[in-house]
């Protein structure tokens, strides 16, 4: 049978000449050579490895095993590489619905800002711990956020920056915050129970949702905002403020808008 330029090849097959090239080039293919051009002439086999070739990648096989499977692999290999990629897909099956359900979960915060923003209830909350890093808009001295062998960071998106506003501050007392990471758990951490670490233990807590930009902390805003709601249902603090930074967005004039579920323990 007449042998193939690439570009006929390429025709042939639907796969373009960079790949045909770069396949070749690793020694998934072979071509002929002309002696005087040059020139590159492929025969009919070329068009079946090159077949079985997207046939295993599009199993997501990688380039080297690839090779092993269109060069090398008797009918055990074969049979192994198999059951191994397939027990490969079901641990990233298992690790993709994992994510999703942090993304749906993430989903359904975006959603109750959206329901009860500048409202305010009660609710039964979790477990809450946070590790404070700053003292107003300074670091404290011990700054990292790793604490007895726990790092907050580990657990993004679960966990999120918080604000801590004192229940003094928020008292009419002098200003007093705190910038940290934080997340919610249903039950006790035994790991998360290290210095540094504070524990917020589950029970109601008033909360309400915020959207707030600029300079929102240090220059009193967010305080001032949940004094004015908080003060609709009881006039003194009795305890800290935490705001859980859901989501940040930008408008038109690239304000950044930074969205919060605040809490007040109240129990």
């Amino acid at each position: 049978m007449k042998e193939k330029t690439i570009g006929a090849l390429s025709t042939f097959t639907g796969v373009s000449i960079h790949t045909i090239k770069y396949y070749e080039k690793i020694g998934l293919i072979s071509s002929n050579r002309d002696e005087h051009s040059n020139y590159r002439s492929y025969n009919v086999r070329v068009c079946t490895d090159i077949y079985e070739c997207l046939k295993y990648r599009n199993m997501d096989f990688s380039l080297k095993d690839t090779g092993i499977l269109l060069k090398e692999a008797d009918d055990h290999i074969f049979e192994q590489m198999m059951e191994q990629r397939s027990r490969e897909l079901s641990r990233q099956i298992e690790e993709l619905k994992e994510k999703k359900a942090v993304v749906d979960a993430y989903r359904k915060e975006i959603m109750d800002v959206d329901a009860h923003l500048g409202k305010w209830y009660i609710e039964e909350l979790p477990h809450f711990y946070m590790r404070s890093q700053t003292v107003n808009l300074e670091y404290g001295e011990d700054a990292q956020m790793e604490t007895g062998g726990v790092n907050l960071i580990d657990y993004v998106p679960q966990s999120k920056s918080v604000v801590c506003l004192s229940r003094d501050y928020l008292n009419d007392g002098e200003q007093a915050f705190s910038w940290g990471n934080g997340i919610f758990a249903e039950k006790e951490k035994e790991e998360f129970q290290t210095e540094g670490m504070t524990h917020i233990k589950n029970g109601r807590a008033f909360v309400t949702y915020m959207r707030l930009t600029g300079s929102y902390v240090s220059n009193g805003e967010m305080a001032v905002a949940i004094r004015k709601i908080f003060r609709q249902y009881k006039y003194v603090f009795p305890s800290d403020a935490y705001g859980v930074r859901i989501k940040i967005t930008h408008d038109e004039e690239q304000r950044d808008w930074n969205y919060f579920k605040i809490f007040i323990p109240l129990e």
